[in-house]
């Protein structure tokens, strides 16, 4: 019977897997809600859950990429036995970070460097020479500038200086903001709403992280207190590129992944900052999960089996 890989991609908004037959042919997919063990109480019965029975024929390799996995981290070790229970004894298994895995599919397994920034931010560097680099990536009690959740706490920020101040160059953005957010724009009751929304929130990070849309969407449309946070997010997210290569030494080329790359803003500014324009992504996190998995496998990786992946993961 033939054998097939299985590539995970588990962050903290959703799940992600395929398992992908020895052509390179997509033959199952499967998705469920956030594995992140930061974010969600339930992780484990959610990557659980999605990995239990998975495959039409045996699975020879898999790789698995989750968000807040560390190899040193003792904590990680829960995440390594939720998926070899999962998987059974048989399946050979390597398990990495999110980003580690979204780097891979960024540069098609070549080296290079990758700013991610989505809930949270990090820069993952890989010239293949010497060990991954990681600069940033320390969580949003710690760093994560750059991210969704930093873009989103900087607005509210500006509301509550608002609230506090009344002062009125601030008033548009923060009734925007308000508003946005489904919450009444009068300043003499928008703060106990506020500090209402903030104590019924099951998961605070996201849902100060999802406020990022809302600022690029105000970005786009003008407001120049908008796109200044913007701005000094990609700022943020320029300068940790350049101190990775600093430290290998090395000027690769960078490409970007996650959703606070979506805006156009962040993007151009970047590039300015950078003095370059990034690589486009080749493929998702999930297609390198799926690379790293077929070579876990022992199969060999050419430009057909590329493409019949890159085709099957379009559909997903």
């Amino acid at each position: 019977m033939n054998d097939a890989i299985l590539a995970v991609d588990g962050g903290g908004t959703r799940t992600r897997a395929v398992v992908v037959a020895r052509d390179g042919h997509v033959i199952e997919r499967r998705h469920a809600g956030g594995s992140n063990p930061y974010d969600k109480a339930d992780w484990a019965e959610t990557l659980g859950g999605l990995l239990r029975g998975i495959g039409p024929c045996p699975l020879r390799a898999a790789t698995v990429g989750l968000a807040g996995y560390s190899a040193l981290r003792p904590s990680s070790r829960m995440q390594e036995e939720v998926i070899r229970q999962a998987l059974g004894p048989d399946v050979a298994i390597m398990t990495c970070s999110d980003v580690e895995i979204a780097c891979i599919g960024a540069f098609a397994d070549g080296p290079g460097i990758l700013a991610l920034a989505g809930t949270g931010s990090v820069i993952w560097a890989d010239d293949h020479q010497h060990p991954p680099l990681r600069v940033g990536g320390w969580g949003f009690m710690l760093g994560d500038e750059g991210s969704g959740y930093w873009i989103g706490r900087i607005a509210l920020g500006r509301v509550v200086y608002f609230l506090d101040t009344r002062h009125p160059d601030g008033a548009a953005f923060a009734r925007s903001i308000l508003q946005a957010m489904d919450l009444p724009d009068d300043p003499d009751v928008a703060g106990e709403a506020l500090l209402e929304w903030q104590r019924i929130q099951a998961h605070p990070r996201s849902a100060i992280a999802s406020l990022a849309h809302v600022v690029d969407r105000l970005a786009d449309e003008g407001c120049v207190e908008a796109r200044r946070i913007l701005v000094r997010a990609a700022r943020f997210l320029s300068s940790q590129v350049r101190t990775a290569r600093a430290r290998l030494k090395h000027p690769l080329p960078w490409s970007h992944s996650g959703s606070v790359f979506h805006s156009r803003t962040v993007v151009g500014a970047v590039t300015r900052f950078l003095d370059e324009a990034p690589q486009p992504p080749q493929f998702s996190a999930i297609g390198g999960a799926a690379m790293r998995a077929a070579r876990l496998a022992g199969w060999e990786i050419g430009p057909s089996w590329l493409a019949r992946l890159r085709q099957g993961l379009s559909c997903d």
